[in-house]
């Protein structure tokens, strides 16, 4: 049994949801995995936080709506724990100040797993080359599509394969919409239930604009497809209520519009597109996501998550922590 030492950086709803799956999977990571995880530190910035060198008792924490200490939180540096799990609100335009926690935690020698796609998609590079040279981890399953494997099936189902093409819906807000147009539903009724269910943000425009899925774009282009794409090279085609009223105008023809992301030879997307029944996408529906990868060997692979929540990220960060630890 190996006792694996995690500081939890965000303790928002995916930061909880983490928590309660650790609670929850504790005997079969001890059995099936050999690891006794043991969380030493939580901290939010606005929210307190909490430290105990020996271990947080977790139910405690997620009973309280905030954590026991005020104040100014401790130095990443200073924490003692083996893995940094980085689940802080994302800045869709700097990656900050995610991503100088991940460089802080990796310059003192820790691995580093983290579903905020912000660090991941402004300083991928860097971050890479600070892990080998600190002989140290980085995952980031969950900035993708939550535990869609998108990395770990290249990593360990596709060896020596090369991705030509990607086109996926990485997008849950706009998918929705979308599909909730086809359907008849008005827009402003179609926003507001995917607030309330807390897949919307209260102001959307990340979603809306296209930021969240160039975010992901670039992850996907940079980690699977060797490139050196950055944020601003997406062309990014919004998602409106005027693009909602061609979804259900579409519908009535037997087509879909989907939010696509597009990756290859002629750059990256993300646009409205319209698809047909034979398209993959065109099942993908409500707030569902999925992936296609275009490859030299394995020929065309297309992966579906269905109606993802929180939990599914939270399980992608488990998965991510297992895999390092199963592979130092």
């Amino acid at each position: 049994m190996r006792d694996v030492r995690i500081a939890l950086i965000g303790f928002g709803h995916v930061g909880r949801a983490f928590a309660r799956l650790l609670l929850l999977k504790q005997y079969l990571l001890r059995e099936r995995h050999g690891l006794n995880p043991v969380v030493t530190a939580v901290v939010t910035a606005g929210h307190g936080w909490a430290r105990n060198d020996g271990g947080l008792q977790l139910s405690a924490l997620l009973s309280s709506n905030s954590l026991p200490e005020g104040g100014r939180p401790p130095a990443i540096g200073s924490l003692a724990a083996d893995v940094l799990i980085e689940v802080t609100t994302l800045n869709p335009r700097t990656g900050q100040p995610a991503l100088d926690h991940l460089r802080q935690a990796l310059q003192v020698g820790m691995h580093v797993v983290t579903a905020n796609k912000g660090p991941i998609a402004y300083g991928l590079k860097g971050l890479q080359q600070l892990a080998a040279e600190r002989e140290r981890q980085i995952r980031f399953e969950a900035t993708v599509a939550d535990d869609l494997p998108v990395f770990n099936l290249l990593r360990y189902g596709l060896p020596t394969a090369k991705v030509g093409l990607v086109r996926g819906i990485l997008n849950s807000t706009t998918n929705y919409l979308l599909s909730q147009a086809a359907r008849g539903v008005s827009w402003k009724e179609a926003l507001a239930e995917a607030q309330r269910l807390g897949i919307a943000e209260r102001d959307p425009s990340n979603d809306l604009e296209g930021w969240d899925a160039a975010l992901k774009a670039t992850i996907v282009a940079n980690a699977v497809m060797g490139l050196e794409l950055t944020v601003d090279q997406v062309v990014r085609e919004p998602v409106t209520e005027e693009v909602a009223s061609r979804a259900r105008a579409t519908a009535q023809r037997g087509q879909r519009i989907r939010p696509l992301v597009a990756i290859g030879p002629f750059g990256t997307r993300w646009a409205p597109v319209e698809v047909g029944p034979d398209d993959p996408f065109f099942a993908v529906d409500g707030f569902s996501m999925a992936i296609e990868l275009d490859t030299d060997v394995a020929g065309r692979l297309a992966i579906a998550l269905h109606q993802p929540h929180v939990e599914q990220t939270a399980f992608a960060l488990l998965a991510d922590l297992i895999d390092i630890e199963m592979h130092q």
